[in-house]
């Protein structure tokens, strides 16, 4: 029982300290910490003085003038000490307090009996609490004025004795270096503790902040992660991705990464065929600013997939219009922003049937080709700028990519990396971009590997994120052959047998609708025939199935013209010129084309591109 009833009248009295204590120092929330400290500063004088001034009444009392002087220093000291916890009366007050803590230690000075270590025990702790009031600015103005005050007060100690306090007896002495010990310990105790609260108070808010920034990370991240990803479920190209994202936190004891760079892929369908499309980006800045970067360039990604997959319009564009037409969307979202964001992006599509691949590189680093235990870049030739920078009509390159192959596209975190110091102790950074091909070899291609790889060559200063692509048909194409029944068309066709031949071929339309060498023969017979439209169809399936030949395109640019179908020819020649823009033929037949489908806009645009490229 008598114990409870102790712990119980302790807990009051614990109570009752701590609320003491907060009315008489203040709320924590109420001061930043250089308010803290000037309001300790003034408490420790104000308890320093009451000490002192006890000692020499109790003891041996003192000199009416000094009692007014200590008693004055003391009054102003409680009114600074309360009005220092308004934040507008901080900068006032600072002088006055500087002054009232010098004061006050010199007139402790005048009782202490002359005693050159209390002299010091005195103004040390008053140093130190001023020189954290006024900052770095001040240090060593505060420094020379406690030396010069020092010395001064030892000299007019030796010049006139009589103004100090003269203790004849040693225990009168010791009695007084004692009490100006203890003074000058309390004083110091406080001040370390108003510091340690400062800096506990500070580092609770920090602590605060920061974990409601990580809930701001994490929250951005959950909007990011569904944009990403591979989402494809092709049979025949299959994509991986790795990202590692400079910035990581933890959030509810978990481990996350927030940055700007992405990949995501998709599955599309143009003019009938399968395509997959793709996409590795980096958008300008690392954490939240890249990260508002992904959100933009993901967001209007996915609703471009979206168009295509319900717009009949979108979905009958060849290959290189939808990219063209998804790069100037993606372009006009970002050219919104002012030039505030940006983002390097390699975008393409790959047609599941024949593994042949387009892209368009904006300012991303060079996709690698790994092909029997060989990296290579696919191109090293920069020809577009960034999204939101875009000025000019962007081009496409192509590519077959082989079964066995690997198509390895990367952010430039990949060549960005921290590899040493150096002797001045800057960071030696990574500028050989060609550097990654080894590491590319070494992996065999391997991008989870790679990425881990890197990392321990060095460290990263930048986002990385690396895409792969391969292409795995279920059988070898038997289409691309020349079967008997063909050599036997072809034989025909030699002599002059044209209609013989057409039906020929109808017949084998039934079983071998996809074979391109099926097409390039219809094409010829419907050429020698003057079937304008019906050729130029015939190339224009032929250069689906096998998009490499350019020759064929141009060749149903002609046939269509022929016909009187400018809409198609001018399709056929934008795909053309979308990979080869310097080709003068081209663009002259694209100007006549215009002209006659009344767009003269577009005459002006091509008109202006042919004089750059004769210039």
């Amino acid at each position: 029982m008598k114990q409870a009833n102790f712990h119980s009248l302790f807990s009051f009295c614990r109570r009752t300290f701590s609320l003491w204590i907060v009315n008489l120092l203040g709320p924590t929330d109420q001061f930043v910490m250089r308010h803290r400290i000037l309001n300790g500063t003034l408490f420790a004088g104000l308890i320093a003085m009451a000490v002192g001034l006890g000692s020499e009444f109790f003891r041996e009392g003192f000199e009416m003038g000094g009692l007014l002087a200590l008693w004055a220093a003391f009054v102003f000291t409680i009114l600074f000490y309360y009005l220092s916890r308004i934040k507008r009366y901080f900068q006032i007050l600072i002088v006055p307090t500087f002054i009232i803590s010098s004061l006050t230690a010199c007139l402790q000075i005048k009782y202490s009996g002359g005693i050159v270590s209390a002299n010091v025990m005195l103004l040390a702790p008053i140093l130190v609490l001023n020189m954290l009031i006024l900052g770095k600015k001040w240090d060593s103005f505060a420094i020379v004025f406690f030396v010069s005050i020092l010395f001064g007060i030892s000299e007019i100690q030796n010049t006139y004795p009589n103004w100090f306090s003269d203790y004849s007896s040693v225990k009168a002495r010791s009695e007084d270096f004692l009490i100006t010990a203890v003074s000058v310990l309390l004083l110091l105790g406080l001040m370390l503790r108003t510091l340690n609260r400062s800096y506990e108070d500070a580092i609770t808010e920090v602590s605060r902040l920061k974990y409601q920034q990580d809930g701001d990370y994490y929250l951005t991240s959950l909007l990011t992660r569904p944009l990403s990803g591979i989402r494809n479920r092709s049979e025949t190209i299959q994509f991986s991705s790795y990202i590692k994202q400079k910035k990581s936190f933890q959030f509810k004891n978990r481990e996350y990464e927030l940055g700007g760079d992405i990949c995501v892929t998709d599955q599309i369908i143009l003019k009938g065929r399968n395509y997959c499309v793709f996409a590795n980006g980096d958008a300008m800045g690392k954490s939240m600013q890249g990260a508002g970067g992904v959100l933009v360039f993901g967001t209007a990604f996915r609703a471009l997939i979206e168009r295509t997959h319900r717009d009949g319009i979108l979905s009958s564009y060849f290959p290189e219009r939808w990219l063209h037409t998804a790069l100037n969307d993606l372009n006009n979202v970002f050219e919104g922003f002012d030039g505030s964001m940006s983002m390097s992006l390699l975008l393409g599509l790959v047609d599941e049937k024949t593994g042949y691949m387009y892209y368009i590189n904006a300012e991303h680093p060079f996709p690698i080709r790994y092909r029997d235990g060989k990296a290579q870049f696919l191109s090293e030739e920069a020809t577009n700028y960034k999204l939101g920078m875009q000025k000019d009509r962007a081009r496409i390159e192509t590519c077959w990519i082989r079964p066995g192959d690997t198509i390895i596209l990367g952010s430039d975190g990949r060549d960005d990396l921290e590899i040493g110091i150096d002797a001045i102790k800057n960071r030696v950074i990574n500028f050989d971009h060609t550097s990654i091909l080894k590491q590319v070899e070494e992996t065999r291609g391997d991008i989870t590997d790679l990425g881990k790889r890197l990392q321990t060559i060095g460290e990263l200063t930048d986002d990385l994120s690396l895409l792969s692509i391969k292409y795995s048909p279920s059988q070898s194409n038997p289409n691309k052959s020349i079967s008997p029944e063909m050599n036997r068309i072809i034989a025909i066709l030699k002599d002059n047998q044209v209609l013989e031949a057409l039906a020929l071929l109808e017949e084998e339309m039934n079983s071998e609708v996809d074979n391109p060498i099926l097409w390039k023969l219809l094409y010829q017979v419907y050429r020698k025939l003057d079937s304008f439209a019906k050729a130029g169809h015939a190339a224009e399936t032929f250069s689906i199935l096998h998009p490499s030949g350019l020759q064929m395109i141009w060749n149903g640019v002609i046939q269509y013209t022929k016909a009187g179908k400018i809409e198609e020819a001018i399709d056929m020649a934008e795909r053309i010129y979308s990979r080869k823009p310097d080709v003068i033929p081209v663009l002259k037949l694209l100007i006549k084309l215009y002209k006659k489908s009344k767009r003269p806009e577009r005459v002006s645009e091509y008109e202006s591109a042919l004089l750059k490229l004769k210039s």
